[in-house]
């Protein structure tokens, strides 16, 4: 009884261990992913149009940008 119960627990464990090895990025993470850095590239890119003062448009949306398409790259990597 106790041989069958150590069995199972193994098989059980072995189950847990082989899901979490098999995760990944799925198609609709790498979507999300691949979208976001080339958004975050178009945010660099407007980078090169703030003035020092940073009172104009492109230096309230570039960073709002950045920051967004960080964030994004995260949820495509979690993205089920």
């Amino acid at each position: 009884m106790k041989n069958k119960k150590i069995k199972t627990n193994q098989k059980n464990q072995q189950t847990v261990q082989q899901k979490i090895i098999e995760q990944h990025i799925t198609k609709t993470g790498w979507k999300i992913i691949i979208c976001s850095v080339v958004t975050l590239a178009i945010g660099f890119f407007l980078l090169t149009f703030t003035n020092p003062e940073g009172n104009n448009w492109a230096s309230v949306l570039s960073p709002i940008i950045i920051i967004l398409s960080y964030i994004f790259i995260g949820v495509g990597i979690f993205a089920k």
